[in-house]
């Protein structure tokens, strides 16, 4: 069991590796990673341009009928909603709008064999980190 845990992790962490190199080859500038509260986790918190960005990274090992996103459970958006509030209220809440995005990697036993970024997989959250439309 502790070795499927293991392993399980040690993906994981290749997936948001991927991912973070992903990002600062687009313009992004990482903000922060694995930021933990007790109402959730944020993989990656990165800003583009004037957009702070919440980035959930999903990996698989391999992809068949689903894609590493399909294993994001809305309990888990709900999370990742509130510890994102929770962060701006950390930072002293900015007045930039935050974005939500998903980036699903499929891992190879040596090398990355697709990586997908997607915008916006929650409602978009206005500046200052409050609730509704930008």
């Amino acid at each position: 069991m502790k070795r499927l845990r293991a392993a399980h992790l040690a993906l994981g962490r290749r997936g948001e590796e991927a991912a973070v190199r992903l990002l600062l080859a687009k313009g992004y500038t990482l903000l922060a990673r694995n930021w933990r509260v007790k109402s959730g986790e944020l993989d990656i918190v990165a800003r583009d341009g004037a957009t702070l960005v919440f980035v959930e990274v999903k990996t698989l090992r391999r992809e068949g009928i689903f894609r590493p996103g399909d294993n994001l459970s809305p309990r888990q958006m709900r999370r990742n909603f509130r510890a994102a509030c929770c962060y701006y209220r950390t930072i002293g809440r900015p007045a930039l709008p935050g974005r939500f995005d998903l980036i699903e990697v499929v891992a190879g036993r040596r090398w990355i064999r697709s990586i997908r970024h997607r915008l916006n997989y929650l409602p978009p959250l206005a500046p200052g980190g409050r609730r509704g439309d930008v």
